[in-house]
């Protein structure tokens, strides 16, 4: 599977994505925070948004930021579609990783990276952070780290303790995931990495919302098609036939059900 065919495919998963509310509760605390410190007031008040989807979270800012001018970037030719048929926005094709090739230095008010995380690497959101916006702008973070899922991953401990062949392979492939990882470990890495990048913390809320699945059907359609469970590139470019049933097998020597878990998200409102 092609990347933008990838991304494509991710546009049609929103509702499977935010079945127990992830999406949508993450986006009204990050509206509720840009609401307490009086964001988007001015006249052409200029908001970039490094994933921009299918408009839904701008739409909802659109409400509050009535005089904005909203710039949304995407990979998905469909996801922009989308957005454009949501609200009046200018849209850019492309990699957020590379925004900073689209629009002049210094030029927004606000920046948006919201559940981007992973899919580019975080010091690379910081960097086009740090590039396009102006003095004293801000920079809206959404994303999960590696505190999220803690049975999921506690099951996944256990496994690969038994020492049998398949779960010497899985840990083996776990551990370079996470030496690879696009997200910050924990809390502290995260908050470390607003610090070294020059931008002050001004709300943080992290949500914990808890997670029930019955059946290993649940557990892939919830980890695989609504991708929480996915954190690289590599395996979600697999073809998804592919994907789901060797995952649906290897979940099922793993997980026992029914499977409850915390899905933990952290949302950061910073200044520059």
């Amino acid at each position: 599977m092609s990347l933008k065919a990838m991304y494509n495919d991710i546009a049609d998963n929103y509702l499977i994505a935010n079945r127990f509310g992830a999406i949508s509760q993450s986006h009204q605390t990050a509206i509720e925070q840009m609401k307490n410190f009086c964001l988007g007031i001015k006249p052409h008040y200029k908001v970039l948004d490094l994933g921009v989807g299918d408009g839904t979270f701008l739409k909802k800012l659109q409400l509050i930021m009535p005089q904005a001018e909203f710039t949304g970037i995407d990979v998905s030719s469909e996801m922009l579609k989308r957005a454009r048929d949501a609200l009046s926005l200018i849209t850019i094709e492309g990699s957020a990783a590379q925004a900073n090739k689209f629009l002049p230095p210094h030029s927004q008010d606000l920046i948006l990276a919201h559940f981007i995380n992973a899919y580019i690497p975080i010091n690379v959101l910081f960097n086009e952070a740090k590039l396009l916006t102006r003095a004293n702008g801000h920079f809206s973070m959404i994303t999960t780290t590696y505190d999220s899922f803690p049975v999921a991953q506690q099951c996944l401990a256990e496994f690969i303790s038994t020492g049998s062949i398949l779960s010497s392979v899985v840990g083996h492939y776990y551990k370079s995931i996470v030496k690879n990882t696009t997200v910050a470990a924990n809390n502290d890495e995260l908050m470390l990495a607003f610090k070294q990048n020059q931008f002050e913390v001004i709300a943080h809320q992290r949500l914990e919302i808890p997670i029930t699945l019955n059946t290993i059907d649940e557990l892939a359609h919830f980890g695989i098609e609504g991708t929480w469970f996915l954190n690289t590139l590599s395996i979600r470019m697999l073809p998804k036939t592919f994907l789901i049933q060797r995952l649906k097998r290897l979940f099922s020597k793993i997980f026992t059900f029914p499977y409850h878990d915390t899905h933990i998200i952290d949302v950061v409102l910073a200044r520059k």
